[in-house]
C-alpha cells in the first residue's frame, strides 16, 4: 500500500499572506514531511508529492509513483482535484470542505443544536438591522488557522462593526461572518473515524491576554493548552454527544476537529469544524497541532496516530492492493 503525501507552498497561511505586512514562516514542507514520517512508521510505503501548478503534472506523478491513496492535509482545491480524477484520499469530501461556515451553522441550527446567532455580509454597506446582542465576533467567513483574526474582531459597540467588515471583505476578499461572542470556555474536539468515530480527549485553550484565538497567537504560541480540558463528567459527555452528531450531521470523513465555546450555563455551542485539523506531533510538545496534543493525551504516538486515520480512510475506500493509479 503506497500513501502518496500532498504538500504545497504556502497552503496553511494563503489568506494571511494577503493582510499581513510580516515574514510569515511557511510550515506547509515540515508539516507534511512530518505525516510522511509518521505514515511510514505505521508500515506504509509513502512518499511526498507536491502540488503544481498544472494539474496534468501532479496526476503524471501519481501515476507514476503509483500511489493507493493520498493522504491530504491541504486544502478545497486538492480536494476537488482527487475526487475529479477519482482517487483516494484521506479525509473529507467537498462537499463538506467547501461549505461555508455560515452554511454549517445553518445546517447545524437545522438539527437544533446550539450555535451563536449570526448573519453575513459582503459589505459594510450591507450591514442589516439586527437583533444580535453584543459583543460581536467577526471572521472571513471562510479560511482556517485563525486568518484574518485579530483582537479588533471582537465587537463591542456598533461603530466599530463596519471597520472590521471591510478589513475582511476588502482585504482578504470574502464576505464576513458576523456572530454573537460566546462568554465562555474555549475547547476544540478532535474525532478520528466514520460510522463509529472516536472522540479524542478534549482540549481547552487559554490566553495569557487575549480573548480569542488570533493568527498571531497561534503562530507565536501565546496560548495555554489544558489537554484533557478539566471538565465535570456531565460536560465532558455532553461535549462528546454534540461532536459526534456535528461530525455525522457535516458528513465528515476520517477525521476532524471541532470547536466550540463551553458557555457559562454547560452549553457547548459549535463555531466551526475544521476538515484540516493541525495533526502534527513533534518531540517538542509547543510544536504540535491541536489534534496532536489530543493524540498524546491518548497516549498515541504519531504512528499509530496518523496510521489510524489512513487505515480509516482505506477501509472507506475498501482499497486492498495496488490497483488505484495503474492506467
Amino acid at each position: 500500500m503506497k500513501v502518496g503525501v500532498f504538500w504545497r507552498k504556502f497552503r496553511n497561511v494563503e489568506l494571511q499572506k494577503r493582510i499581513s505586512h510580516t515574514n510569515i514562516y511557511d510550515d506547509a514542507y515540515d508539516e507534511a514531511f512530518q505525516h510522511m514520517t509518521a505514515i511510514k512508521e505505521a508500515g506504509f510505503d509513502a512518499t511526498l508529492i507536491q502540488w503544481r501548478k498544472d494539474p496534468k503534472e501532479t496526476l503524471k506523478e501519481l501515476i507514476s509513483q503509483k500511489i493507493d491513496i493520498v493522504f491530504n492535509a491541504s486544502s478545497l482545491k486538492e480536494v476537488a482535484f482527487l475526487e475529479v480524477f477519482g482517487i483516494p484520499f484521506v479525509g473529507s469530501g467537498i462537499d463538506l470542505v467547501a461549505t461555508s461556515k455560515a452554511a454549517r451553522k445553518k445546517l447545524i441550527a437545522f438539527h437544533n443544536l446550539p450555535t451563536p446567532k449570526f448573519f453575513v455580509v459582503s459589505s459594510s454597506k450591507e450591514i442589516p438591522e439586527h437583533s444580535l446582542k453584543y459583543p460581536l465576533f467577526v471572521k472571513p467567513v471562510r479560511g482556517r488557522g485563525s486568518a484574518g483574526i485579530s483582537e479588533e474582531n471582537v465587537i463591542n459597540h456598533p461603530e466599530e462593526l463596519p471597520k472590521v467588515v471591510d478589513k475582511i471583505t476588502q482585504k482578504i476578499g470574502q464576505a464576513a461572518l458576523v456572530e454573537e461572542f460566546i462568554k465562555g470556555r474555549e475547547i476544540t474536539v478532535g474525532l478520528i473515524g466514520n460510522d463509529d468515530p472516536k472522540v479524542l480527549p478534549i482540549l481547552e485553550i487559554e490566553y495569557n491576554q487575549a480573548i480569542t484565538n488570533t493568527y498571531e497567537h497561534k503562530m507565536l504560541d501565546n496560548e495555554i493548552i489544558h489537554c484533557p480540558a478539566k471538565l465535570t463528567r456531565e460536560e465532558e459527555n455532553r461535549i462528546k454527544d454534540t461532536a459526534k452528531k456535528i461530525y455525522k450531521i457535516l458528513n465528515a470523513k476520517d477525521f476532524a476537529r471541532i470547536d466550540m465555546i463551553l458557555a457559562e450555563d454547560g452549553t457547548p455551542y459549535f463555531l466551526e469544524l475544521n476538515t484540516f485539523a493541525g495533526l502534527t506531533m513533534s518531540t517538542g510538545k509547543a510544536h504540535n497541532g491541536y489534534m496532536g496534543y489530543m493524540a498524546e493525551a491518548a497516549n498515541m504516538t504519531a504512528a499509530e496516530f496518523i496510521g489510524s486515520i489512513v487505515n480509516h480512510a482505506i477501509e472507506r475506500y475498501k482499497i486492498k492492493q495496488s490497483d488505484v493509479l495503474t492506467s
